[in-house]
């Protein structure tokens, strides 16, 4: 019994309550029930699923709040559901998710980091902070820019959104510098809607646009199917290329569906809105 008295005494020592040590005992099979949803081929059943999964994981910090994982899996969670489910009919509840979404990944980044000041940084200050940012950081780092580019772009008549467009372009390129092909190329696809989206007034940026979307398709050997539905609808649209713009859609609506079977509802996600989309393109063009 002796090994086992001291390995209770450490974990007493080590401040792990029972509560904690069980939320960290349940964090794999958390993980598989994550990667089964992904998998999932019906979208419908995946939207009236996630929520109770997002208010399990909120009950796991509650017992572990500092636990990164579970605060990067909420921002993944939040942003993902609010742009699948939210964002083309209630605009103003996917606004509120991203929101929620960005302010976990806030929290994991301070943890991560070991920095307590990320808010209220001037510019100057905001880059020396993402100079000293380590690759183990890119996970908070990648779902704190995606929550928040999310928000901004269902808050462009706010004044506070164009405020933060220069911290998201440089927290985001940052964050491509650690690994562009974290997360399907995530940094790839960001940037290509960011500077694809607006017109040069504005900031955009088409040749940076084209390149990072072209960038993403390759290095997801054009499984991933957002990556085409996202050049449609920012890079194709702001420059007005119909022929583009169609036969990005027109690859989405054609692809298998079990084209990449462990991204199966992300891809399903994005022929539900491919179809939407294409439906405008004389509208659009």
């Amino acid at each position: 019994m002796k090994p086992y008295a001291l390995l209770f005494l450490g974990l007493l020592l080590a401040g792990c309550s029972p509560s904690r040590m069980a939320v960290q005992a349940s964090l794999s099979l958390v993980g598989s029930q994550i990667m089964a949803m992904q998998e999932e081929r019906d979208p419908e059943l995946a939207e009236q699923a996630i929520p109770a999964n997002l208010k399990m994981l909120e009950g796991l910090l509650k017992q572990d709040p500092d636990n990164t994982w579970i605060l990067e899996n909420l921002a993944e969670g939040f942003c993902g559901y609010a742009f699948s489910f939210l964002e083309d009919t209630e605009p103003d509840r996917a606004s509120s998710l991203y929101e929620r979404g960005k302010d976990y990944a806030l929290r994991a980044t301070i943890i991560r980091t070991g920095r307590e000041k990320w808010q209220n940084l001037s510019l100057d200050e905001w880059s020396l902070a993402l100079s000293e940012v380590q690759a183990s950081h890119q996970p908070a780092l990648f779902w704190l820019g995606q929550c928040w580019g999310s928000w901004l772009m269902q808050n462009l008549d706010s004044v506070e959104a164009f405020a933060d467009i220069p911290r998201l372009e440089k927290l985001m390129n940052k964050v491509h510098d650690l690994n562009p092909s974290f997360h399907y190329a995530g940094p790839h696809l960001f940037l290509g809607a960011f500077y694809g989206g607006r017109s040069k007034m504005l900031g955009g940026n088409p040749e940076k646009s084209r390149h990072h979307f072209e960038k993403a398709l390759a290095l997801t050997e054009n499984k991933y199917l957002l990556a085409r539905y996202l050049f449609a609808k920012t890079y194709a649209v702001q420059n007005q290329n119909r022929e583009l713009f169609e036969s990005q859609l027109q690859a989405v609506l054609q692809a298998s569906p079990d084209l990449f079977p462990e991204q199966r509802l992300a891809n399903q996600v994005a022929r539900q809105k491919a179809t939407k989309l294409l439906e405008q393109i004389d509208e659009l063009f």
